[in-house]
């Protein structure tokens, strides 16, 4: 008890010392430990006793500070003199007033030199610098905005801390090396437990992302049944994991990290590192890559400009999405840099990028002022190619239009989903779909939408699939009273027509064709060669289709002639006016194959030929001339690396592309690489596309060839992934959460959109960005 009474006596009769004298030599602060300038660690008080008061951070020379400012134990230097020193500049004189240390705690005045200085920074400057902490400040003019800028800087606020920590390190008890040694030990336990918190709540948070479900709920106190789907997740796991709420509940109330802004910027942090990964695949040496841009107006009606990226990376075609932003402005000139604005933080090589893809939209393919115009400023070698999956679904339809009956047609299509979709209609279509089928899954009526580039075939092949139990449904209804009759009978009257079984088993045909070109063209790992195949061969199927009776017409007719038999249908049409239309003289000697206005009645078998006919001739007139043979050559470029192709070897087929793209292919570099392509195929090897030939051709031996076909592969035929993106972000974006921020759903997007690469994310990577801003949780030594 003595000895605890001698101790405390003399500690306060250290902090009752008198202050030290100019010639006085500065003593060390007696008691052992505070925190160090270089990091959040408690020092040993040997290292304490040899350090003078004044302690910088680690390469600053050393400076020759005023005498009479305070050590670090003692309150800071302000003294309240009568009148301060003046100091005399352009002609105005002023001077330093004592008010100032009720605004800025933290200033000492110095007499001996005139000066400010920070005590905070002085003895622990985090990496602070400038005149409060070396040499002194004297600018009186300008005192309030240097204060508050000097206040508000991330080093004042390290040396705050420090100092506050080395405060709390003299309390009694804590003063001596093995406390020090214990407290190290137990502030790694914190942090250690702060992590594990933290990686628990950025689970669910990336857990949710990646399956598109809203974190929040409508209502998250503690009396809500339904606090949503994070807090609720949270709850489940602690039910299996009791150190979850263990570590949750020693955390301080304003720390437990739960908070929706918490999850924002963990979203935030998630996605920025996602997009370092995607930043370090595109920006290894000799890696080209192209862009894919479109526009899509989400839930709360904003206009969106999204951006993906195409490149190659491991021996494999990747495609990434890189975010969208949104705009008010939809002219070329913004949208351009709108795609610029997302693209920035790459920070790519614009003369690596090989082209773009964007749809057909006047904005974005003007040969004028058309976005890919404005882009090529940047990108002088990119290649504009219009997304071959919007040319075919503009095909198609074109083709659904080509004349009333078409037209007519699809209508019907309609009509029935409609009539079916009642609820009372609905549940008798079940119910009839399981009488009539019972091993069958029940199948879903479509609607044909021309945005919607695979509804139509659907849409046919579903009313083909389901005819008669249409027609049951129709005829039960048909004897029913009010509209609901009238709809029935009217639907009945032009389904039991040759006309319309004719053209439902036409397009059935010509949709099935065309469906596997669909698929194939919304493939991420498309290129050229394979563009092609898909294009030329719907070509050849259809021109076979057009002029080849028994694989055509003679087949459809013999199949709408078996369902009319099997339904009972005898009427051809059900179109009104049977008087024969007459033609203006100046046609008397013309073939008119179709007019406007009322479309003439179908009566016979010539008349359905005639509608055959006009269809595939629309469908090829319209293949050819949206599909047409590229300018730059690539198409024929890339034809040459392919041992099935009729130009395979031809060398002149490449050098307009290697003009273009600025590659040197010499004569002998090709010659060899193809007589090696020549051996393997000799030797049963296959390269149906040019991955196959690329994984073959090695950069070191043929280092032009592989550039050449970098690029040619690289370069997009469809633009599908921003559509994909714009499915993921409806997805998460619904009415209920209509008020989400632009910058939330972009997180979200491309979380969910690049789930592959999400699950390789570093949660400690995580953690470091996100601890990036000030914490009130700490999360690292």
């Amino acid at each position: 008890m003595a000895r605890k009474m001698m101790k405390q006596s003399t500690l306060m009769s250290y902090f009752k010392r008198p202050r030290l004298e100019e010639d006085d030599t500065p003593l060390p602060p007696t008691e052992p430990g505070f925190t160090d300038s270089a990091c959040n660690t408690v020092r040993p008080p040997s290292l304490v006793a040899c350090s003078p008061p004044p302690v910088l951070s680690p390469g600053q020379p050393d400076v020759a500070l005023p005498t009479d400012l305070s050590a670090i134990e003692e309150p800071p230097s302000q003294p309240h003199l009568k009148e301060f020193p003046c100091t005399v500049k352009n002609g105005k004189s002023r001077c330093f007033s004592s008010k100032w240390y009720g605004e800025f705690s933290w200033l000492e005045y110095s007499v001996k030199t005139n000066s400010l200085f920070c005590k905070m920074c002085r003895h622990f400057a985090g990496g602070a610098d400038g005149p409060f902490v070396r040499e002194g400040f004297v600018d009186w003019k300008h005192l309030r905005q240097a204060c508050e800028k000097h206040q508000q800087s991330k080093p004042h606020s390290l040396s705050l801390e420090k100092f506050q920590n080395y405060r709390a390190n003299q309390s009694s008890g804590r003063g001596n090396v093995l406390n020090q040694m214990n407290r190290d030990a137990m502030d790694y336990l914190f942090i250690e437990r702060n992590r594990d918190h933290l990686k628990v709540v950025l689970d669910i948070v990336l857990l949710c992302a990646k399956q598109d479900i809203p974190l929040r709920g409508h209502r998250e106190d503690a009396d809500a049944l339904n606090r949503g789907n994070f807090l609720e997740l949270f709850k489940f796991m602690c039910k299996y994991d009791p150190q979850i709420q263990s570590r949750l509940e020693q955390l301080p109330r304003n720390g437990t990290l739960m908070s929706p802004d918490v999850q924002n910027e963990l979203l935030e942090s998630a996605a920025s590192l996602l997009l370092r990964k995607i930043k370090a695949e595109i920006r290894e040496p000799g890696t080209y890559y192209a862009l894919m841009a479109d526009e899509y107006k989400d839930e709360s009606k904003r206009e969106l400009v999204a951006v993906c990226v195409r490149y190659i990376n491991g021996g494999k075609i990747k495609e990434r999405a890189i975010g969208f932003v949104d705009t008010n402005d939809m002219s070329a000139v913004a949208i351009a840099e709108k795609i610029l604005e997302v693209i920035e933080p790459l920070q790519l090589d614009p003369s690596l990028c090989v082209g773009f893809s964007f749809d057909g939209a006047s904005v974005m393919s003007g040969n004028k002022g058309g976005v890919h115009v404005i882009l090529k400023q940047t990108f002088p070698q990119a290649v504009y190619v219009q997304c071959n999956s919007h040319r075919l679904n503009l095909v198609l339809c074109a083709t659904s239009k080509v004349s009333g009956h078409v037209s007519a047609f699809f209508d019907t299509v309609n009509n029935i989903h409609s009539f079916m979709t009642g609820s009372s209609r609905h549940a008798r279509f079940v119910e009839v779909q399981k009488e009539l089928h019972p091993d069958r899954p029940f199948l879903e009526l479509q609607r044909s939408v021309d945005t919607r580039w695979s509804s139509k075939s659907g849409a046919v092949s579903k009313i083909l699939t389901l005819l008669d139990v249409i027609l049951e449904v129709l005829a039960e209804y048909s004897e029913s009273s009010g509209q609901t009759q009238a709809e029935a009978q009217s639907l009945l009257l032009q389904i039991q027509t040759k006309k319309f079984v004719f053209l439902l088993v036409t397009f059935g045909k010509l949709f099935q064709t065309s469906d596997f070109a669909i698929w194939g063209l919304q493939s991420p790992t498309l290129c050229v060669t394979e563009c092609i195949d898909l294009i030329e061969g719907l070509k050849e199927n259809f021109a076979q289709f057009r002029h080849d009776s028994k694989c055509g017409y003679e087949a459809v007719m013999k199949l709408t002639e078996e369902l009319m038999s099997k339904y009972d249908i005898m009427s051809w049409d059900i179109t009104s006016g049977n008087r024969k239309r007459r033609l203006p003289a100046r046609l008397t000697e013309s073939v008119v194959t179709t007019s406007l206005g009322k479309a003439t009645s179908v009566k016979n078998d010539d008349d359905l030929r005639h509608l055959w006919n006009d269809i595939l001739d629309r469908e090829l007139t319209e293949l050819n001339t949206r599909f047409q043979e590229d300018q730059y050559g690539i198409m024929r470029t890339a034809a040459t690396f392919l041992p099935h192709s009729k130009t395979f070897a031809q060398t002149e087929s490449m050098r307009t592309t290697c003009d273009h793209y600025h590659i040197s292919v010499e004569d002998a570099e090709l010659t060899v690489f193809i007589e090696q392509l020549r051996r393997k195929v000799a030797n049963g090897l296959e390269f149906p596309s040019l991955m196959e030939v690329l994984d073959i051709c090695a950069p070191d031996i043929f280092p032009n060839l592989s550039k050449l076909l970098r690029a040619i592969i690289t370069l997009p035929m469809t633009s599908c992934s921003v559509e994909r993106l714009f499915s993921t972000a409806g997805r998460i974006k619904t009415h209920l959460r209509a008020s989400m921020s632009t910058t939330r759903l972009n997180n979200l997007s491309i979380l969910s959109f690049e789930k592959e690469l999400c699950d390789t994310l570093d949660y400690d990577e995580i953690i470091s960005i996100f601890n990036a801003r000030p914490r009130r949780l700490r999360l690292v030594l």
